[in-house]
């Protein structure tokens, strides 16, 4: 199965940034400036400014304190974009020990910082404070669906998926185009073996998006649960047209073609596939099981022609990769040939 990718969701957390308007980011001192750095430069200037305002006095302290907690969490949000969370954390903590019951998005992102930590117990405290903290109404800078959509994440890491489908259903009942949240349910029901509720969930991404090829992939992973498998094909015939280099949706179309007994179909997809993994696996060293079991895959389908010289040489093939492979060892002795 495929898991959402990172086209779909950049981190698993998708650090939300407070939104301010051009205007008020350039009499801020850039603090939410596009740029990390530059951002970054602006929310201290501006922190050291607050703070000050804050310890002497001047102004509403009330209004002090918001400013000075939004301009910490801004910068937060920069430290995270380069991948410093501990800092990111750091200024996430302050933003919120000056404003600990206003500013949900301050627990919500540090949140996301926790989660590209592993975190996900912490992450899920903070994403159900946010959530707990958010007030009725649409907040511009706050989506409530994102961060049940993100709390689901979080425990779906866990493996604890009726908790997970909760949330993404929550998820989509306030958003009901949230194809994250569709996408993210229907992994969770495969994972449950519910495939019906899956095949549902993917195809309500492809309404969405008819180029998801993460969807295309798992439904047609499902359709082959339910031995469907010329649904499955069609899947992954339109998912191979839209990413011709993706090696697993020919392995799988060419299981769906050799249990239906279309051997050629198959073998011609296996050998696409080895000759992809060829090319990836100096960059990929760990695909070499993957790899393996191509040749194992397409020696099945020689040997089911009647192609044994050809399906001896598959099978030795893969104990080459992976020499503690069982079915290839088993097939070469039921071939009456070493390794």
């Amino acid at each position: 199965m495929k898991e959402r990718r990172l086209d779909i969701a950049v981190a698993l957390c998708c650090l939300a940034l407070n939104a301010m308007p051009a205007t008020a980011q350039s009499l801020r001192g850039h603090c939410g400036d596009p740029d990390p750095d530059i951002s970054i430069a602006g929310c201290t200037r501006n922190i050291q400014s607050g703070s000050a305002d804050l310890q002497s006095g001047r102004g509403l302290m009330q209004a002090a304190a918001a400013h000075l907690a939004t301009d910490y969490d801004t910068r937060g949000v920069a430290y995270a974009r380069k991948g410093l969370y501990d800092e990111a954390i750091a200024d996430y903590n302050q933003a919120i020990s000056l404003t600990p019951k206003t500013f949900p998005i301050a627990y919500f992102n540090r949140a996301g910082a926790y989660s590209n930590q592993g975190l996900d117990d912490q992450a899920i405290a903070d994403y159900t404070t946010a959530i707990a903290l958010t007030p009725t109404g649409e907040d511009p800078n706050f989506k409530l669906a994102d961060a049940y959509d993100f709390r689901g994440n979080a425990y779906e890491r866990k493996g604890l998926y009726d908790q997970s489908i909760a949330d993404f259903t929550k998820a989509i009942s306030l958003n009901s185009n949230l194809e994250p949240a569709y996408q993210n349910r229907g992994n969770d029901y495969l994972h449950k073996g519910l495939n019906d509720l899956a095949i549902a969930d993917f195809s309500k991404v492809l309404t969405l998006d008819p180029r998801s090829i993460t969807s295309l992939y798992n439904r047609a992973l499902a359709y082959e649960h339910k031995a469907l498998h010329d649904e499955a094909i069609a899947d992954l015939t339109r998912e191979v047209a839209l990413a011709p280099t993706d090696a697993s949706a020919y392995d799988m179309r060419g299981t769906a073609y050799a249990r239906k007994g279309l051997y050629d179909q198959a073998i011609a997809d296996f050998t696409q596939e080895i000759a992809l993994n060829t090319k990836d696996l100096p960059l990929h060293p760990a695909f070499t099981s993957r790899y393996a079991v191509a040749y194992g895959h397409r020696a099945e389908a020689y040997e089911h022609k009647s192609l044994v010289d050809a399906a001896i040489t598959d099978y030795r093939a893969a104990l080459k990769l992976d020499p503690g492979m069982r079915s290839a060892k088993e097939a070469l002795t039921r071939l009456g040939a070493g390794p």
